[in-house]
Formats: structure tokens, C-alpha cells, sequence
């Protein structure tokens, strides 16, 4: 069959958007997740562009500073099927995520500044997702984890399922199984050893889920998706 010079520029055109493609998801230009769910208000900063309200459905960026208010909450699921419930008032830098469905390349780190948190790992692999706190370090084995951070750094972790190995400031390591817990002080050094219970979180959208949030606080705002999609301004 004779190749048409159309037919020729469409397909260095393909070639060049897979060659392309590894670089999208390094810089997260075209998202790296979505929220799933929010009540209330939650707030995003994604640099150069000012803080603005995050919305039911929106895309979620690489490098993105993600914030709940007062009676808000909001659940994050990522490409790999991943899942960040950020409780109310609390705060999470999503400093690196890079998935490949058939690549060993991909790598999660996620900064939890302060709130309460509920994390539950996906198809990344485990060995290459961290979790970070201002007092704590912590790398997943196929696990569901609960975290309260308190403004001075202070964390409290606990673990629904899998195992978690948790390193504080002082370079000393725990492993954390199910129904077991840390208390990581704000000097990031351990206060005691692995405790043989799970702690209860202060967040009620921790402790009973977005839908028990709904029925305890005053809703202030009705969930709906943006009308307009949101993009990330690229920095050139």
C-alpha cells in the first residue's frame, strides 16, 4: 500500500506524542488524579497560580498544595487507584507521582503537613511510595493507613491493614502491622515503641468516612462538578 505524505505525518505525529508521553506524567501536565469526593471546601495552590477552591471531579496535579477548611473534607484517587482522604483543616503537598501501568520507574511521595489523613495504597509498587510527616517517614507494604498531624508536627499513625516501616528523625526504624500504632513527637523522635492498638482519629471524616462527616456537620456548600474544566498553567 502507498504510504500518502498525510498518512507519513500523522504517523511521526503519533510517534512523537508516545516518545512525549513519559514526560507528561513526570510533570503531571495533564493530571495525576482526580477528587472523588468533597464536602465542603477544599482549596488548591498550584504555582505560579494563586490558591483557588478545588472542586467535585477536578483534576489533581503534580506539585499541588491541596487544603480543607473547617468541616470539609475531600478524597483524592490517583492514577494507580490509590486513595488520600484529607480530614478537615488539614493540608498535603503531592510532591512526586509518576505511574507507568507497565514500568518499574513509577514512585509516589506525598507530604502530609497537618490534618488528618486516610491512605490506601494502589497498584504503584509499595517499595516505591512514601509518606511523609513533619516528624516521620514512612514507606507502605500493600497498606491502609490513618495518620493525625498536629501543628507542631507531632504524628500519629496507625494501621488498618498491610505493614508500614516508620523512620523518625533520629534514623530509627519501626514496622507497624494491622491494628497497631506510633506516636512520633514534634522533636521526630518516637515516643515509646509500637503500641498493639489502633488509634482513634480527632477527624470524624477519618474515623467514619465522608458520609458520616455529612451527617454530623452543617453542610455549607452542595457538591457539584466545575462547568469548565481546570488546567494547570505550564510554566514556560
Amino acid at each position: 500500500m502507498k504510504l500518502t505524505r498525510r498518512d507519513a505525518l500523522l504517523a511521526t505525529a503519533a510517534l512523537a506524542a508516545l516518545s512525549a508521553s513519559p514526560a507528561i506524567a513526570e510533570t503531571g501536565e495533564d493530571g495525576i488524579g482526580d477528587v472523588e469526593d468533597i464536602v465542603n471546601y477544599g482549596w488548591s495552590t498550584m504555582e505560579p497560580e494563586p490558591r483557588s477552591e478545588i472542586e467535585f471531579e477536578d483534576t489533581v496535579y503534580l506539585n499541588e498544595v491541596v487544603e480543607t477548611g473547617e468541616e470539609s473534607a475531600l478524597v483524592i484517587t490517583f492514577s494507580d487507584g490509590s486513595k488520600l482522604t484529607l480530614g478537615e483543616s488539614a493540608r498535603v503537598v503531592i510532591d512526586k507521582y509518576v505511574y507507568s501501568p507497565a514500568g518499574s520507574d513509577s514512585s509516589q511521595v506525598l507530604t502530609l503537613t497537618k490534618g488528618a489523613f486516610r491512605f490506601l495504597s494502589g497498584a504503584m509498587p509499595k517499595a516505591n511510595v512514601q509518606i511523609k510527616t513533619p516528624a516521620v517517614s514512612i514507606g507502605i507494604r500493600g497498606t491502609e493507613l490513618i495518620f493525625d498531624v498536629a501543628d507542631d508536627g507531632e504524628t500519629e499513625m496507625s494501621a488498618i491493614s498491610g505493614e508500614a516501616d516508620c523512620t523518625d528523625g533520629a534514623g530509627e526504624t519501626l514496622t507497624v502491622t494491622i491494628d497497631e500504632s506510633v506516636l512520633v513527637g514534634a522533636d521526630r523522635k518516637f515516643r515509646g515503641r509500637v503500641r498493639r492498638f489502633r488509634h482513634k482519629s480527632r477527624s470524624i471524616a477519618i474515623a467514619e468516612g465522608l458520609g458520616g462527616a455529612r451527617k454530623r456537620w452543617r453542610i455549607r456548600k452542595v457538591r457539584r462538578r466545575r462547568v469548565v474544566r481546570r488546567h494547570r498553567r505550564r510554566n514556560n
